[in-house]
């Protein structure tokens, strides 16, 4: 491990069931990744790593502004203090990774939720591959089910992660566990951009579409509105996409609440 640091713009780090544990972890820590500054990728599964070794990997990794691809899979030695500090780690602001891979590690709700809770702000990460964790039950999918769409307001709903677009492949069994509005938006995630990702989960869960937050901007906001409802008409989801009476009721609410500045649209005042 110790040549590697001669290597500081190494893209690729495969070292896949080499019984590293600790201390190999450790060193790999302190001596390449501190020094490869331009890493994309790196494969540490299988390699008997424990919650040690976990930490110090997360430290050095959180200086790491180019790494795309971890596969941590295969590793049951880490305990849920291990995968908070992982957790932790997505939340650092210039961490950029997009596939992280935990397979087999014996992950229950508690890291489940570790990892839902950590990808709130999180704009990069799109897989996370969670295949043959068989502890993780209806309470950790739901941490997920929230993260990517929170229906307790429409601007949480707004605000929701619209980039991971995965937890595991299609052919795993686990998809078939999961709640069906998680997998909904883990599709809805992965077919449309975040913005019309987001569109849709707020014309799905809000039939009738408060437009009040809307009115501080006045009339500007209408023509937006009703282009977000053409865009999620065209969306292929699980919900109603007739948005007629949906474009009234935010026409009717607009003028309803401002009725003069209604009359000054129409008129070219404004």
């Amino acid at each position: 491990i110790s040549s590697l640091s001669m290597h500081p713009h190494l893209e690729g780090l495969r070292l896949k069931g080499n019984g590293m544990g600790r201390i190999g972890t450790t060193a790999l820590a302190n001596i390449v990744l501190r020094a490869a500054t331009v890493l994309r990728k790196v494969d540490l599964s299988n390699n008997n790593i424990d919650d040690d070794g976990i930490e110090q990997l997360a430290l050095a990794l959180a200086s790491n502004g180019t790494l795309q691809n971890l596969d941590l899979s295969r590793n049951s030695f880490i305990t849920i203090r291990g995968w908070r500090a992982i957790s932790t780690l997505l939340e650092a602001p210039n961490f950029i990774l997009q596939e992280l891979s935990v397979v087999r590690n014996e992950i229950d709700d508690d890291g489940a939720v570790a990892f839902a809770s950590a990808l709130t702000n999180n704009c990069t990460l799109k897989t996370l591959d969670l295949r043959s964790n068989t502890a993780i039950t209806n309470k950790g999918w739901r941490a997920f089910s929230k993260l990517l769409c929170d229906t307790s307001s429409v601007k949480a709903t707004y605000i929701s992660n619209h980039t991971l677009s995965s937890l595991s492949y299609s052919v795993d069994r686990h998809r078939h566990r999961m709640p069906s509005d998680l997998v909904s938006s883990l599709d809805l995630n992965r077919d449309r951009s975040e913005t019309h990702a987001a569109i849709v989960k707020i014309l799905k869960h809000y039939v009738h579409f408060d437009m009040h937050p809307l009115f501080e901007w006045g009339f500007k906001m209408l023509p937006l509105v009703m282009k977000w409802m053409e865009a999620a008409r065209d969306c292929p989801t699980d919900f109603d996409k007739d948005t007629r009476r949906r474009k009234l009721s935010a026409l009717y609410q607009f003028i309803r609440a401002m009725p003069m500045m209604y009359v000054e649209a129409c008129t070219g005042v404004i």
